[in-house]
């Protein structure tokens, strides 16, 4: 491998046992990592969790998918994101369990054209209802919301055009500020 590291062949020797392999890999996108895990944590409320700890589950999770072929960096970092998503509304059902009055995990972004905080639970059932209606809009907002993630990032992942992406994050964006209405 010459300069860039090859993400896909490293992703690939990792999950074929190569420790080494998996630790020149997160190694390299710790940085990436780190300021997902921190805005993911940001406006986080009631969350026992460090951006260390949800990085951490996030790669344990990651190690346990044997069968997912990983095109590129972006798709690394967008299945991090959805799976320190996971992690922190997981953290939040099992807070909640058992208790009468729930308490709201809220979810701060770093998208500028978000005003306000959104709870974490609700962002996540609402997730849910936007997957049986159209797959690839979810997969945008929660590599908008979760990812923090740019419209040229997530375009490669979904390997769709740029002009594309944010007309379907425009329109999906209304769709949830109207879901989101008080």
């Amino acid at each position: 491998m010459s300069g860039a590291l090859d993400h896909k062949a490293l992703m690939n020797e990792w999950q074929s046992g190569d420790h080494r392999a998996g630790n020149k890999l997160f190694s390299d996108l710790q940085q990436e990592l780190e300021l997902i895990a921190a805005a993911k944590l940001a406006g986080e409320n009631n969350s026992s969790l460090s951006t260390g700890d949800l990085i951490n589950e996030a790669v344990i999770r990651l190690s346990k998918l044997k069968e997912i072929d990983l095109q590129s960096k972006a798709h690394i970092l967008a299945l991090a994101s959805r799976i320190m998503r996971q992690v922190l509304v997981d953290q939040a059902r099992k807070r909640n369990s058992g208790k009468r009055d729930h308490a709201k995990v809220t979810l701060v972004t770093n998208i500028g054209v978000w005003d306000r905080p959104i709870e974490l639970l609700t962002l996540d059932w609402l997730l849910d209802e936007l997957k049986t209606m159209d797959q690839e809009r979810a997969e945008i907002v929660e590599m908008r919301f979760f990812g923090g993630m740019s419209i040229a990032d997530i375009a490669l992942v979904l390997e769709m055009s740029e002009a594309t992406v944010k007309r379907r994050w425009v329109s999906t964006r209304a769709w949830l500020h109207d879901r989101l209405k008080d």
